[in-house]
């Protein structure tokens, strides 16, 4: 084990066994890659097509070094610098095809819900499953997360916490977002998969609303 984990052998011994796809690059995307990359995860896939902006800069893990690079490229040069002999597949288009393994986490970190129900179909078009879900989703003061693993990796459940744009806010999500917030998500999502991984219960949903503090979540 690497000594830059060597402090968490005890809390997520097999981490670096798993390969983490994480699904847009953004504020939850590369809060949550970097990390499970101080935590000992060593295999990633990353997806997103987008360059990394100015707005990026006040709200993702992105500095102005990284201003015109895609995403996934911006990310794989962070993550490196964490893990020396991490592997990265880079991905800068939608996700669109999907080789599972059973050993696969799968983060959702898109900022619409069209891109998000997408992609849970294109992994439900493969016999073997991933061993996690993660949804994460935020706004400025709000973190949400849903979670899936094993059997219950399905469309009729993913639906029950999904809806349309339509009926989300139609406030850029770069306005809407807090540095903060963002580092949240990437906090409540290597604790789920620490927890997951480890065998043990864990929040199925959870709500963190930041103006009163408090923590809301269904086994």
């Amino acid at each position: 084990m690497s000594s830059r984990t060597e402090r968490f052998k005890d809390i997520i011994p097999c981490i670096n066994n798993h390969h983490f796809h994480i699904l847009g690059c953004g504020a939850i995307g590369s809060s949550a890659a970097i990390q499970l990359a101080r935590t000992g995860a060593e295999r990633f896939s990353l997806y997103d097509p987008d360059d990394v902006g100015i707005e990026n800069v006040g709200v993702s893990q992105y500095d102005l070094s990284h201003l015109g690079m895609l995403k996934v490229d911006a990310l794989e040069r962070i993550l490196s610098t964490i893990c020396d002999d991490v592997g990265v597949f880079k991905y800068p288009k939608l996700f669109e095809v999907y080789c599972p393994d059973k050993n696969d986490v799968v983060i959702l970190g898109f900022d619409n819900m069209k891109a998000r129900m997408d992609a849970v179909q294109t992994i439900l078009l493969n016999i073997i499953q991933p061993k996690l879900i993660i949804d994460g989703r935020m706004g400025s003061e709000s973190y949400q997360q849903y979670s899936f693993k094993g059997k219950n990796i399905t469309e009729k459940n993913y639906r029950q916490c999904w809806y349309s744009d339509d009926d989300a806010s139609t406030e850029p999500c770069t306005r809407k977002a807090t540095s903060y917030c963002s580092n949240m998500a990437g906090s409540f999502i290597t604790n789920t998969v620490g927890r997951v991984l480890n065998k043990l219960e864990h929040s199925k949903e959870i709500l963190f609303h930041f103006p009163s503090m408090t923590l809301t979540t269904k086994e």
